[in-house]
Order: C-alpha cells, then structure tokens, then sequence
C-alpha cells in the first residue's frame, strides 16, 4: 500500500492539495471531532497520522480560503519520507 504513494512537489499547491484530499480523516477517525483531536495530537507516528494531519490542514485552508496547507506540507515532509521509507 505504501509503494503506491507518490508525495507530491513542494512546489505544487494543487498536488499537495488533491493528495491531502485522497484521505478522509473523518471516515478514517468516525468522525470531524475524532479527526480534529488527532490531527491536533500530531502523533505523526503513522502514514495515517500523518495523512490525516494533511487532509486537516487541506479542509481548514479550504474553509479560510487560503494556502496555510502547503507550508504545513513541507513541515510533514520529512516525517511522510521516514514513514514512507523514502528517506535519504
């Protein structure tokens, strides 16, 4: 399952934004208030931590009509790579 996950561009606003989306947090935790707990939490021990973290971050900057998701995105960077194993 993990070698189908391509991590988009930094660069690519619309890439990091459709991949945040390919995960519904709040399926995944039952619910808006489980998914904001733990994306809150920011385990950021597993790819579904770390997905579920994004797909927040892509439905808050949704609702404020911003961009805040893609400078959050290189922050989880690093930990999608460890997790990924896609690390250098």
């Amino acid at each position: 399952m993990n070698d189908d996950i391509t991590l988009p561009p930094q660069d690519d606003p619309k890439a990091i934004f459709a991949f945040g989306m390919t995960f519904d947090g709040y399926e995944a935790f039952g619910s808006f208030e489980a998914c904001a707990a733990a994306a809150k939490a920011r385990r950021r021990e597993t790819l579904e931590d770390l997905r579920n973290e994004l797909f927040f971050a892509c439905r808050a900057s949704r609702h404020m009509q911003d961009d805040a998701y893609v400078a959050f995105y290189a922050q989880l960077l690093p930990h999608f790579e460890r997790t990924l194993g896609k690390a250098d």
